[in-house]
């Protein structure tokens, strides 16, 4: 079998015809990097998660309700769309390891404030607060595998990072709301806040700084307001057309989801009859799925190419979609979700590792940081655009309107993201990974 290296993409997605040969471990000491990263991510996720089921309950005894989560939840995102993008800059110039520092930090902090709060704006202040001092850690922590990793394990690595993410939002919930009903909503911020602190701990004694030094920048010029967006252009990914359409794909796929997310628990009730236990079936199928998937199949378009894995991430999330429309049961509704699950699985990591392979070393974090902030906006976006639509609308015409969504991401895939095939004498091979400290 002929082998070539994996191309620095210029252009056009890395796309192979034949299974390439197993790749070159990393080294032990990149390895634990990584994983304690992971670690640590998980351990905060979960704490965020944790908090998720108290923000109803503590709302409600407050005497507010609906219009209060969802402005939680809004100035949460919005604070993620106005920030990430900087937070990413700031990764690059000044290293990975101060963001996800200040990430972990402010959570601990934004936990204990939450102890303390006593009104609806306050929380809401407090939201806003934990959005825009947690924008820096995934773009930071990403930064670290385009860092440590070699192109064509991207995938991979960056499945590993996304499935801690998954996993607290899966088992916090479970946890916050054992813990409220029995220690009320101290215990739930509280036990938050510990696992924020535990990860902090880590990640200050035992992870190093992986943005080398000569690379970083420890004083800024004053520079013209013109000069600072010429530069900002200069720093995007080229050619901009293909950034763009991976921002773009990136955008459909977090609307298509948020926007029926907020019809889909109501319709399981009110229309297909389901119980709670049944639906909390379904959506953890979903999220045990893309969980485990993330954590596992991270690696195929490291072997396959980041837009076949892309397109079918697409398609087979998408069948959730459908599967609200012509499904009616719970027995067969259940499978969907499972499948769905592990399109997200497929797609999460592949459209990832795609942003990472045509950054420029110097600009990674910040490419990483202007997609969390277009995700942040369809996060927004979506619920905004359902509240206002719903009373004119069904509930399978949401549904209806997310499946045309995924399909025109689906189009835009396969005409604009292409890929190359059996490609020799790549002018860029990967460079040995050596410590920076």
């Amino acid at each position: 079998m002929k082998t070539q290296p994996l191309p620095r993409v210029t252009g056009e997605l890395a796309l192979t015809s034949e299974l390439k040969p197993p790749h070159a471990p990393l080294s032990s000491q990149t390895q634990r990097i990584l994983y304690l990263l992971a670690a640590c991510i998980a351990l905060t996720m979960t704490g965020y998660g944790i908090a998720m089921p108290v923000f109803a309950k503590r709302i409600g005894e407050l005497g507010s309700g609906v219009q209060a989560l969802g402005l939680m939840t809004m100035s949460f995102a919005f604070a993620q769309f106005l920030l990430s993008p900087f937070m990413g800059s700031f990764a690059d110039r000044f290293g990975r390891r101060p963001l996800i520092l200040v990430a972990l930090a402010g959570e601990v902090l934004a936990n204990g404030a939450y102890l303390y709060a006593q009104s609806v704006p306050l929380y809401i202040a407090i939201r806003f607060f934990q959005g825009a001092i947690s924008a820096g850690l995934l773009p930071a922590t990403l930064g670290v595998v385009g860092d440590r990793v070699p192109k064509e394990q991207h995938a991979q690595w960056t499945g590993v990072i996304m499935a801690s993410y998954a996993a607290g939002f899966i088992f916090g919930p479970a946890l916050g709301g054992f813990l409220f009903d029995r220690w009320s909503y101290a215990a739930p911020f509280a036990v938050s806040g510990i696992l924020a602190f535990v990860a902090l701990v880590l990640v200050l004694v035992m992870v190093p700084e992986t943005r080398p030094a000569s690379s970083r920048v420890q004083k800024l010029s004053p520079i013209s307001e013109q000069t600072k967006w010429r530069e900002i252009w200069a720093s995007l990914p080229r050619p901009i057309y293909l950034f763009a359409t991976l921002l773009l794909i990136d955008f459909i796929a977090t609307f298509a989801f948020a926007f029926i997310e907020p019809q889909m628990a109501l319709y399981a009730y009110n229309q297909l009859s389901m119980t709670p236990e049944q639906l909390g079936f379904i959506v953890g199928g979903y999220g045990l799925a893309m969980l485990l998937g993330q954590a596992f199949l991270g690696t195929l378009s490291d072997r396959y190419g980041r837009k076949p894995v892309i397109i079918l991430g697409l398609l087979l999330n998408g069948t959730l979609y459908l599967g609200l429309i012509f499904v009616h049961s719970f027995g067969l509704l259940f499978p969907v979700a499972v499948l769905a699950g592990l399109g997200d699985a497929l797609f999460i990591p592949a459209i990832a590792a795609s942003y990472l392979d045509i950054a420029e070393p110097e600009h990674r974090s910040q490419v990483i940081g202007i997609k969390g902030s277009v995700a942040a906006l369809a996060a927004v976006m979506g619920p905004l655009l359902v509240a206002i639509v719903s009373p004119w609308t069904t509930p399978l015409s949401i549904f209806a309107i997310s499946a045309g969504a995924t399909l025109v991401a689906i189009l835009l895939a396969m005409v604009l993201l292409k890929g190359r095939s059996n490609i020799e004498g790549s002018k860029e091979h990967v460079q040995p990974i050596t410590s920076s400290h």
